[in-house]
């Protein structure tokens, strides 16, 4: 939990991967969730192939590829979310990704969500490769960061320690591939209708409602 105003407000831990589309997809559902009950979100970068080539790899020889129902499904979620959507033929390497993103929230929480959503769409929304660094500067030179300085911190593994810390907190709870969310007590991993998951906040902040009604009724009896 975190502190606004001297009001407690729960946090939302959102376990991601830039190359999982279903993560980008599950990204406006979020920030809905956010802008409704007034929650944090908290995002944990969770690098989904921490040992593939740095030139990434085709779907085909992963055998990733989404079927016809599938890609039709993703679109009506994309349409739902004022998202673009592209099927890539590859998968990147998104550790420098990952690492950008976390240059990124180093400079605060505006900036950090900018660049985000940039490598987000840049590679689910354009099929960009987010694992080539001329296509991770851009990506910063566009939010208006030192690109020079963004790409010499991610070249030199600034942030590799922290990703590693990530990957561990999330493999601790039992995750093993995104999407993933933890919402107050609630693990959910896989992507989740909208009203799934706003009933599991609005459980949260029920409980968190009965407790601080608790701890306000000890501390009145108290005083008496």
């Amino acid at each position: 939990m975190t502190e606004s105003a001297g009001v407690e407000r729960p946090r939302i831990l959102v376990f991601f991967d830039y190359a999982c589309q279903f993560c980008y997809l599950d990204w406006p559902r979020l920030k809905r969730l956010r802008t409704e009950h007034d929650v944090e979100l908290f995002v944990v970068p969770f690098e989904l192939r921490p040992d593939f080539p740095v030139e990434g790899a085709g779907i085909e020889t992963l055998g990733e590829g989404h079927s016809e129902r599938v890609r039709e499904h993703m679109s009506r979620m994309a349409r739902e979310g004022g998202l673009t959507l592209t099927f890539p033929d590859f998968v990147p390497n998104t550790h420098r990704a990952l690492s950008l993103g976390e240059y990124a929230r180093d400079l605060g929480p505006e900036v950090h969500e900018a660049v985000h959503e940039a490598i987000f769409a840049a590679y689910n929304g354009f099929s960009e490769n987010i694992g080539d660094e001329s296509a991770l500067e851009r990506i910063a030179s566009a939010a208006g960061l030192d690109a020079a300085e963004a790409m010499t911190a991610v070249a030199e593994g600034r942030f590799d320690e922290r990703l590693h810390q990530f990957l561990h907190l999330a493999t601790g709870m039992g995750i093993s591939g995104t999407p993933a969310a933890l919402i107050c007590n609630e693990l959910f991993i896989g992507t989740r209708p909208y009203q799934v998951l706003s009933e599991a906040l609005e459980r949260c902040l029920v409980t968190e409602g009965d407790l601080l009604a608790a701890d306000t009724s000890e501390a009145g009896s108290g005083i008496m």
